[in-house]
C-alpha cells in the first residue's frame, strides 16, 4: 500500500438516513466509504474487504454495537481494526467504559460534529495506511534478510569448501602458510607450518620467535624478505633448526601488501607459503658430489695419460720431444677443464684462462708476457680449443721465438668485433724482441694444430712471420655473451711477472711422504721429486699404509691424495697436522666439500700436474710451513 492509496471505511447503522449523513461528512476524506445496514451485513463486508476504520452505531437490532465489537476482537484478522462507536444514548460513564472494553478506540456522541468526526477517522485511516506500509516494508526486509542470509550461508559453504581444498592441497604438497601482521609482528601460522618449524606454540607466533628458529647464517636474509617492498613477491631458501629432525631446508614464497594497495605505502601484511625442500637440497648435494667424483675421475684419467707419456719419454730419447709436446697439450686442456668446472660448465673467463696457461712461461726478472683485453666469457668448447692454441704458440715461442731470448716479449690481446652479428672475438698473439723470423718452408706440427682447432670452431687464423716476431690473428665465435664483447671498459694490461713468479729453486734434500692410489700418478710424483733431489717415503696406496708412513721419523713434508679408494685421507691429514708436518693435497677434485671444514685451507696440487707444479708446491710448503692460506697449482 502506497502513501496515496485509498483505504476502506465501513459505516454500520440500521437507519439509512444516518448512513447518508456519515457518508456526507466523510466524503471529503477521499477514502472508500462502504455502508452496512446491520451487524450481519457488516460482518459480510469485513470478510471480503480490508477495512481500516469501522464507524458503528451502538443501538442496532439483532446485535448491538458492543456485541459486534466483541465478536470482531475475537477474530485474529480484526483484533487491531479501529472501531469508533456513534450513539445518541448510552452516554453514561459505565457505557463508555464498556465500549472501550469491547475494543473501541473512540466514542462519538450524537449529534456529531462533522469536523471532529472527520479528524478522528482521518487519523485512524492514516494510521492504518502507515501500518500496512510498515508491514510491507517488514516483509520486504525479511525477504532481503532471508536472501542475504542464504547468500552468506552459500558463501560460507564455498569458503569452507575452499579451505578444505587448500588444506588438502597443503597436506598433499607438504607446504604451510603464514600471515604476518606488520604492525603487531604476529604471524598466524598454519598447523602444517608449525610442524615444519618444529614449533609447539599455541596461537600466533611472534616474529622474533620465528626468526630465532631460523639458522643464524640465514636469519638476516629472512628478516629482509619479510620486509620486502610492498606489492612485491619474494622467494627465499633458508634453514631452520628443527627440534628432533635437525637442520631442515625451507622454501618461502611470499608477498607484501599495503592497506590501500598503493606500493608507496607502508606494509601492513606479508603472506606466503613455506615448503620443506630438504630432500631436494640433499639431492642437489648428491648431484654435486657425483659431479665432483666424475671430475675427479676425469682428472685422474688425464693424470694417468700425462704420467705415462712423461715416463715413456724418459725411456725413449728419440720420441722425447713428441712426448713433451703431448704432455703440454694435456696440461693445457686440463687447465681449461678446471676453469670450466669452477663455472659449473658454463664457460670460462678468457683473461683468467690465458693468464693460467701462460704463467709457466713467464720470466723471473722481467714482465715478458702481457695480457690485454676486456673481461669476456667464452664458451666451454672455445675454452678447450683456445687453451690448445695458446699452449702451442707459447711452446713455439720458447723454442724458436721471442721467449727464447731474455729481451723477447709476448703480448696476448683480444677485442670484440662489434659489426659482426654473433659474439665474435679477434685474438692477437704478437712477439717482439726475439730472433729474426721468416716464414717456414713447410708447416710444422704446431701450426697444423692451430689450423685444425680454428677449423673445428669455424674460426679463421692468419700467421704473419714478420722480422721482429710472429703475429698470429684468430677470429671466431668464441664468446658466450655478445653483450660482453668489445665493451669500452678495458680491464687493463696484466704482466704475468706480477701474477705467478716461481720461487727460487730449492736444492736442499727433503724426506717427502707420497700417498697416492693411482700407480702411474704415484710413480710420476716419485720420479719428479727424486729428480729434484728429494727422498720419497712410500708411495702409500691405501689409508692404512698412509697412516703408518705418516708416523715415520724425520718426515719433512707430504703430498696426499684426497680420495683413497672409498676412503678420504682426512685422518692422515689430521695426523700430519698434529705432528706439524707441512703437507698439500694432491687431488683431482675442484673443491674440498668431502673434507672437514678445518682442512679446507690446506694447499692443493691439482691433477694432472707437471714437474714444475710439483717443484713450486714443495717450495711453498718449506717456505711457509705453518701457512693456512690455500695455494692451488
Amino acid at each position: 500500500m502506497t502513501a496515496n492509496e485509498k483505504v476502506n471505511i465501513l459505516l454500520v447503522d440500521d437507519q439509512p438516513a444516518k448512513l447518508l449523513s456519515y457518508q456526507a461528512v466523510l466524503e471529503g476524506l477521499g477514502e472508500n466509504l462502504i455502508a452496512a445496514n446491520s451487524a450481519r451485513e457488516a460482518f459480510e463486508r469485513l470478510l471480503k474487504l480490508d477495512v481500516a476504520v469501522i464507524l458503528m452505531d451502538v443501538c442496532m437490532p439483532e446485535l448491538d454495537g458492543f456485541q459486534l465489537a466483541a465478536m470482531l476482537r475475537e477474530h485474529p484478522r480484526f483484533e487491531n481494526t479501529a472501531i469508533i462507536f456513534v450513539s445518541g444514548i448510552l452516554l453514561t460513564e459505565p457505557d463508555l467504559v464498556r465500549g472501550y472494553e469491547t475494543g473501541a478506540v473512540d466514542y462519538v456522541s450524537v449529534p456529531i460534529v462533522p469536523e471532529i468526526l472527520r479528524a478522528k477517522v482521518r487519523v485512524f485511516a492514516d494510521l492504518h495506511r502507515k501500518t500496512r506500509q510498515l508491514e510491507r516494508l517488514n516483509v520486504e526486509l525479511e525477504q532481503r534478510v532471508a536472501k542475504r542470509t542464504s547468500e552468506l550461508e552459500a558463501s560460507a559453504a564455498r569458503l569452507h569448501e575452499s579451505e578444505q581444498r587448500l588444506r588438502l592441497a597443503s597436506e598433499a604438497a607438504g607446504f604451510g602458510t603464514y600471515d604476518l601482521n606488520a604492525a603487531s609482528h604476529l604471524m598466524h601460522c598454519s598447523p602444517r607450518l608449525k610442524d615444519l618449524l618444529g614449533s609447539n606454540v599455541d596461537g600466533d607466533l611472534e616474529l622474533d620467535n620465528f626468526l630465532a628458529m631460523v639458522h643464524p647464517n640465514d636469519r638476516s636474509a629472512v628478516r629482509d624478505a619479510m620486509g620486502a617492498r610492498p606489492a612485491e613477491s619474494h622467494e627465499l631458501e633458508f634453514r631452520v633448526q628443527h627440534q628432533g629432525r635437525g637442520t631442515r631446508w625451507l622454501l618461502d614464497r611470499g608477498r607484501s601488501f599495503t592497506a590501500t594497495g598503493d606500493p608507496s605505502g607502508d606494509i601492513t601484511r606479508v603472506t606466503g607459503t613455506i615448503l620443506d625442500i630438504t630432500e631436494r637440497k640433499l639431492t642437489e648435494q648428491r648431484q654435486q658430489l657425483l659431479m665432483a667424483e666424475l671430475d675427479h675421475r676425469v682428472k685422474n684419467m688425464l693424470a694417468n695419460v700425462s704420467a705415462i707419456a712423461r715416463l715413456s719419454s724418459r725411456r725413449a730419447a728419440s720420441v722425447e720431444a713428441f712426448v713433451a709436446a703431448l704432455d703440454g697439450r694435456i696440461q693445457a686442456i686440463s687447465k681449461a677443464h678446471g676453469l670450466i668446472r669452477q663455472r659449473s660448465w658454463n664457460g670460462a673467463e678468457l683473461r683468467e684462462l690465458v693468464t693460467l696457461l701462460l704463467s709457466a712461461f713467464q720470466s723471473e726478472v722481467t714482465g715478458n708476457i702481457v695480457v690485454d683485453g676486456p673481461d669476456v666469457q667464452i664458451t666451454p668448447r672455445a675454452a678447450q680449443s683456445i687453451a690448445l692454441v695458446v699452449h702451442e704458440l707459447a711452446t713455439n715461442a720458447v723454442k724458436h721465438g721471442a721467449l727464447s731470448m731474455p729481451s723477447g716479449k709476448v703480448t696476448m690481446s683480444w677485442s670484440g668485433i662489434a659489426a659482426h652479428p654473433q659474439a665474435h672475438l679477434r685474438l692477437i698473439w704478437r712477439e717482439t724482441g726475439g730472433p729474426e723470423v721468416s716464414k717456414p718452408v713447410r708447416s710444422g706440427f704446431g701450426l697444423t694444430v692451430l689450423k685444425s682447432v680454428a677449423s673445428e670452431l669455424g674460426a679463421t687464423i692468419d700467421s704473419a712471420f714478420e722480422r721482429q716476431g710472429l703475429v698470429c690473428t684468430i677470429e671466431g665465435p668464441f664468446a658466450g655473451d655478445v653483450e660482453t664483447v668489445g665493451v669500452s671498459e678495458q680491464a687493463g694490461a696484466t704482466s704475468l711477472h706480477d701474477v705467478a713468479a716461481p720461487a727460487t729453486r730449492q736444492t736442499e734434500r727433503r724426506r717427502i711422504l707420497v700417498v697416492e692410489d693411482e700407480p702411474f700418478v704415484a710413480l710420476q710424483l716419485q720420479t719428479d721429486l727424486e729428480g729434484e733431489g728429494h727422498e720419497v717415503i712410500g708411495p702409500a696406496s691405501s689409508l692404512a699404509q698412509g697412516l703408518q708412513l705418516a708416523q715415520s721419523a724425520g718426515l719433512d713434508a707430504a703430498l696426499v691424495d684426497i680420495r683413497l679408494g672409498r676412503d678420504t685421507s682426512a685422518t692422515i691429514a689430521d695426523q700430519l697436522l698434529a705432528r706439524q708436518i707441512p703437507f698439500a693435497f694432491a687431488t683431482g677434485y675442484s673443491d674440498s666439500s668431502m673434507l672437514p671444514e678445518h682442512l679446507h685451507a690446506v694447499p692443493r696440487l691439482r691433477k694432472p700436474y707437471a714437474r714444475e707444479d710439483v717443484r713450486r708446491m714443495v717450495q711453498h710448503l718449506f717456505a711457509r710451513p705453518n701457512a693456512r692460506n690455500p695455494v692451488n697449482l
